[in-house]
């Protein structure tokens, strides 16, 4: 049996990081041209497509990997039967890896959201076909899980409908703001909460895990409430959202400092985790700061909070918890080197050089490249070093 097919998670992160690289390499090369002052050619527009790669192409390939390798344990049940979690992950995979064509054909960008649908749809199915058959008497992790991946589901189908024209360009302001809002960060926040205080307890001695469900519901309940105002707004930088935000923020940083951020980098990869987790906060009190100032008249920012969020959270939380489970799936040893280390907070100063352009217009074009490149070869790096483990044998032997 090939090894690839070992294990969801070995499929999943293959898949994930030949789309992430793809997409990154787009993108810096997009960046770059503009800088020198060279038009793209690209029959749609960049932006668009940006969006389209970076909320849909490949982070949630990487969920699917985890989900469908974790996810059973939560659960108590049985993993999905290989031919199910494997079409559905190179279904999705393989529509990624067309929409990243789509600025030279765009025919590419409907048949490969098309394909997104309907790996999609068989995720969802095999997902809830996993809570169905748990007797496990707390499912309440895996059913926001669920609930995050059907409003993914309904931003995917929207997509197409974009993509197809088959309705108003308009529309892709809700297709953004359900991508991110009711999908993306739901899922992000619910690993979160279920994953990184149990963690901490393993590593962390003597610590008592923190993790109530009602600050899991205030969180997907203030995203939702984001999302709804930001989908009122057209998706423009200043949703006026500023009190939910404020609430929202407090409450993340208050569970950085709950969950012991500081000492949590006793252990480097760990601290990983937490320094990750913390960039929620920031970004939440980013997007309440900015839209206080917008009330008041005054317009700053523009996508400062939103890339504190997808590349602050979203891609620095990913590289750290993509390296942890390849570690441990692979029987190594949960302990990462200097070149890891580095790679990561190299992630960090990239968003922070991305959030900053927001606020240097004259140097904004440099920053934008800078972050771009950075992020490709800091990626590109990181793949090379774990990349190989998901296509190779365990070196203890073991299945998986």
């Amino acid at each position: 049996m090939c090894t690839l097919r070992a294990a969801p998670h070995r499929v999943g992160f293959f898949m994930g990081s030949v789309a992430m690289l793809a997409s990154f390499a787009w993108w810096a090369l997009l960046m770059v041209q503009r800088a020198q002052g060279v038009a793209p050619l690209s029959a749609i527009p960049p932006a668009w497509l940006h969006a389209d790669l970076m909320l849909f192409g490949f982070l949630p390939l990487f969920m699917l990997g985890f989900i469908n390798t974790a996810g059973p344990k939560w659960l108590g049940v049985d993993p999905p039967a290989r031919p199910h979690w494997l079409g559905s992950t190179v279904l999705y995979g393989a529509g990624s890896l067309l929409v990243v064509g789509a600025s030279r054909w765009p025919v590419l960008q409907a048949l490969g959201d098309v394909l997104h649908v309907a790996g999609w749809a068989w995720a969802i199915a095999i997902w809830a076909g996993r809570i169905r058959r748990s007797a496990s008497p707390d499912q309440r992790h895996a059913r926001s899980v669920l609930l995050a991946f059907g409003l993914g589901g309904l931003a995917l189908a929207l997509q197409v409908a974009v993509s197809t024209h088959a309705v108003s360009a308009r529309w892709a302001s809700v297709v953004v703001s359900l991508g991110l809002w009711g999908f993306l960060l739901p899922v992000f926040l619910t690993v979160s909460h279920r994953m990184i205080p149990f963690f901490s307890s393993v590593v962390l001695q003597p610590y008592q895990p923190w993790r109530p469900f009602w600050l899991l519901y205030a969180w997907i309940g203030l995203s939702l409430t984001h999302g709804a105002l930001a989908i009122a707004a057209g998706f423009t930088p200043y949703a006026c959202s500023a009190l939910p935000d404020l609430v929202w923020a407090g409450l993340l940083l208050y569970t950085s400092w709950r969950w012991q951020l500081r000492r949590s980098f006793k252990a480097p990869l760990l601290g990983m985790l937490h320094a990750s987790f913390a960039w929620a906060g920031i970004a939440m009190l980013l997007f309440a700061l900015q839209s206080a100032a917008a009330a008041a008249g005054v317009y700053i920012g523009g996508y400062a909070p939103l890339h504190a969020l997808t590349l602050g959270y979203f891609c620095s939380m990913l590289l750290a918890f993509v390296t942890r489970v390849s570690l441990g799936h692979s029987g190594r040893p949960l302990m990462i080197g200097r070149l890891t280390a580095c790679l990561y907070w190299l992630v960090h100063a990239v968003a922070l050089a991305r959030v900053s352009a927001e606020f240097v217009p004259a140097h904004a074009s440099a920053l934008f490249s800078i972050a771009a490149v950075t992020a490709l070869g800091t990626l590109a790096v990181w793949a090379v070093r774990y990349v190989p483990m998901y296509v190779l044998p365990r070196p203890d032997g073991q299945a998986g």
